[in-house]
């Protein structure tokens, strides 16, 4: 058996570093970010806790990692189809969205869960800020490009309205009408 490459090495460190990342979510979002230990992080991603020192410093680390892997997600779901005209941009981004909602309700009910721990968002207020701040810009470069009189308010709006889309999928669960609420959002934005 020869040795791993260098490649095949960062692969492997990739992988637990992720592995690390999305039982330290879990955990904050179930039993609060708080609560959860380093030692509860380390069991929950079967690795052990010098293992996660490894790759973050702190507890406060860890949860900055999973902000950075959101922000990320967030990040690529506005990016698509930015080459393409506004109209064409804003359909591709609210199909992701919509693609997101629908398919990763898990991962949704984590990130309003640890979203809402004062805690949590305490350690991530400036990178919140921050982050919020380039996805709301982003989203209003869009409306500008379609013309609106305040497209700032209008990526406020969407934005919000898709918040409420996810809190609604996620307490009714199949009773909610999700698809008629897609069909009327696009509707609004005369995507269809």
């Amino acid at each position: 058996m020869s040795p791993r490459t260098e490649a095949q090495n960062q692969v492997i460190r990739e992988q637990a570093r992720q592995q690390i990342i999305n039982a330290a979510f879990e955990l904050f979002a179930q039993i609060g970010y708080q609560k959860t230990s380093i030692a509860a992080i380390a069991k929950e991603a079967g690795v052990s806790k010098g293992l996660i020192y490894h790759y973050f410093e702190s507890k406060e680390d860890v949860l900055i990692g999973i902000f950075e892997m959101l922000t990320e997600l967030g990040d690529q779901i506005i990016d698509a189809g930015a080459e393409k005209s506004p109209k064409e941009h804003l359909k591709d981004v609210l199909n992701q969205v919509f693609q997101f909602i629908e398919h990763q309700t898990g991962l949704a009910k984590l990130m309003i869960g640890l979203s809402l721990q004062q805690d949590a968002l305490e350690t991530l207020r400036e990178k919140v800020h921050h982050g919020n701040r380039d996805q709301i810009e982003k989203s209003a470069q869009i409306f500008e490009d379609l013309g609106y009189d305040d497209p700032k308010t209008e990526a406020f709006f969407l934005g919000a309205t898709l918040d409420g889309v996810l809190l609604g999928l996620i307490t009714m669960g199949d009773d909610y009408p999700l698809e008629n609420v897609k069909k009327a959002i696009f509707e609004k934005y005369e995507l269809n």
